[in-house]
């Protein structure tokens, strides 16, 4: 049988690592007890806002005895916004502090083995990303682009829900920029679940901060957001497909 591949799909071309310069990301939050009060999901939405490091910082990583000599890594941006990541070993009584300084926090997984407790990542006090128990990675709608990069957003989705019925939620989208401005943008009311295709994608700049925010109209809720994009390294014309 012959085989055949569809080349004018682009966004196939990229998932499959056939674009140079191009990758796919995907944001995803959730909290189990988003409230009334706006703030991009993650897993401590039901408490706290979302606060991103004023400088680059060291972190120190806090685990269970359960999870000790498990790795985890740490995807990252330093104080020029370039890519960084780091390798941990988790340590209970001896929590690992990184030798790298992380400005942002663009994603945590687990390597060797899945998480038996909470694993939080910190710095004087402060919660910048934690891997939830069981789950083996984040769960945090935030997304910075790194320098020398842009973010075509093409897709968001949004959930609220409970054991119970569907309920009502109200999305937005919160851009922070390195002079200080910030758009708080796209609000939209949604019963249950609320899906945004974009026809041409949303186009966001190197160093640029993304929220996806959510908040229910009353009480406590599930609640899910989705965000997917193509991320491109530099300005040049993109050689497609990479042989």
């Amino acid at each position: 049988m012959k085989n055949y591949i569809i080349e004018d799909q682009f966004e196939l071309q990229v998932a499959r690592g056939k674009v140079k310069g191009a990758s796919v990301v995907n944001i995803f939050g959730f909290n189990a007890s988003t409230n009334t009060n706006m703030r991009a999901l993650w897993e401590l939405a039901n408490t706290t806002d979302y606060v991103f490091p004023t400088s680059a910082v060291n972190m120190t990583v806090t685990s269970d005895a359960a999870d000790d000599g498990k790795t985890m890594k740490i995807f990252g941006l330093d104080a020029n916004y370039e890519e960084i990541e780091e390798l941990i070993t988790l340590n209970n009584a001896t929590p690992p502090v990184t030798t790298l300084a992380f400005f942002r926090i663009n994603n945590v997984v687990m390597i060797s083995a899945t998480n038996d407790a909470n694993v939080t990542i910190a710095n004087g006090g402060v919660t910048y990303a934690r891997i939830n128990a069981d789950l083996g990675t984040n769960q945090a709608a935030i997304y910075t682009v790194p320098a020398n990069h842009t973010f075509f957003l093409y897709r968001i989705d949004a959930f609220m829900n409970d054991a119970s019925a569907a309920k009502p939620g109200l999305f937005r989208n919160q851009v922070s920029f390195p002079n200080g401005r910030t758009l708080r943008v796209a609000d939209t009311p949604y019963l249950n679940q609320m899906n945004i295709q974009r026809r041409f994608p949303f186009k966001y700049d190197e160093k640029t901060d993304i929220q996806l925010q959510v908040r229910t109209l009353s009480g406590t809720s599930y609640a899910g957001v989705f965000g997917e994009g193509i991320i491109i390294k530099g300005d040049t014309a993109l050689n497609w497909p990479v042989p």
